[in-house]
């Protein structure tokens, strides 16, 4: 390539790599390819707990420091009948009671929290209880719930 310009070298090298690529695809076949077996849990657990040796850091770790492990998730358990039941009971008490509303005024939500909205009220409500009076409840809750980080937030 002594006596060759630039742009012929260029394309003499690139005409090179395609060959290889022509080369290792007439190899290929997809049916070579094997899946790789899923880890256990057991291993997931080993491999997120020990650093990978992969990983690069400028960071200088003591060597008298003990590594600590991960806090183990809780363990969710069943929840029963009953206590959803009672669950229900305490949402209804909550938000399904059907409000008194003196002076209304409108107030404007999408048309799909609004549908969502009325399949629960309609599901779960009593036979007057209505998506306003839901939301009535919802906001009140709030407005009890922040009132006085309100009067705090203000003054900031």
């Amino acid at each position: 390539m002594a006596g060759l310009d630039f742009s012929e070298q260029n394309s003499q090298i690139e005409e090179s790599r395609k060959k290889s690529i022509d080369a290792a695809l007439e190899d290929f076949s997809i049916e070579n390819i094997k899946p790789l077996p899923l880890p256990s849990v057991a291993e997931q657990a080993q491999t997120e707990a020990v650093p990978s040796v992969t990983e690069e850091t400028d960071e200088v770790l003591p060597t008298n420091v003990v590594e600590q492990q991960p806090p183990t998730p809780p363990i969710q358990r069943r929840v029963s009948s009953k206590q959803r039941k009672l669950s229900l009971e305490e949402y209804r008490n909550a938000y399904l009671k059907v409000p008194t509303i003196i002076d209304r005024k409108p107030v404007f939500v999408s048309c799909e929290v609004r549908d969502r909205l009325e399949d629960y009220v309609r599901k779960l409500g009593g036979r007057k209880m209505s998506v306003s009076g839901l939301l009535e409840n919802i906001a009140r809750q709030h407005l009890d719930t922040y009132d006085a980080d309100f009067e705090q937030w203000r003054k900031l």
